[in-house]
């Protein structure tokens, strides 16, 4: 279980203050690509996701090394929240056990692929994996 006391490296993060619905992102729907570390993966699902006219932003599920990780500000910016795969829904449930109401938001956006970790950022196969996951294309 992730550390949110005061005085820890997420306890700033995950304090919720950020203005969700902002007139200068416009009004593309609000899609949060989860991976693990949010490197690789759930980077060129932003990507591909934006090339589709999506607003779209990447973060990762394991607090421990993730660039960016999946703070409550991001899940309550997201209309959509794709997980790359189950191990990354299941390690975001984890790091939130007992915030419910969180609990419940990430369960109603939640959208859960299947891209294992085995492919380089912006590779032709895992840019085709999210089309036909995400756009039957």
């Amino acid at each position: 279980m992730t550390d949110f006391k005061q005085g820890t490296k997420n306890y700033e993060i995950f304090n919720t203050n950020a203005p969700y619905s902002n007139s200068y992102q416009g009004n593309a729907p609000r899609w949060l690509f989860v991976c693990s570390a949010g490197l690789l993966r759930s980077p060129t699902g932003a990507t591909v996701a934006a090339f589709h006219g999506i607003n779209a932003r990447s973060c990762g599920s394991n607090f421990n090394y993730a660039l960016i990780p999946c703070s409550p500000n991001l899940i309550l910016w997201a209309d959509r929240i794709i997980f790359v795969n189950q191990d990354n829904f299941d390690q975001l449930d984890l790091n939130y056990v007992g915030h419910y109401d969180l609990l419940k938001t990430i369960e109603q956006k939640a959208i859960v692929l299947s891209i294992e970790d085995e492919y380089e950022y912006m590779s032709p196969e895992l840019q085709h994996l999210f089309n036909e996951q995400l756009f039957n294309k």
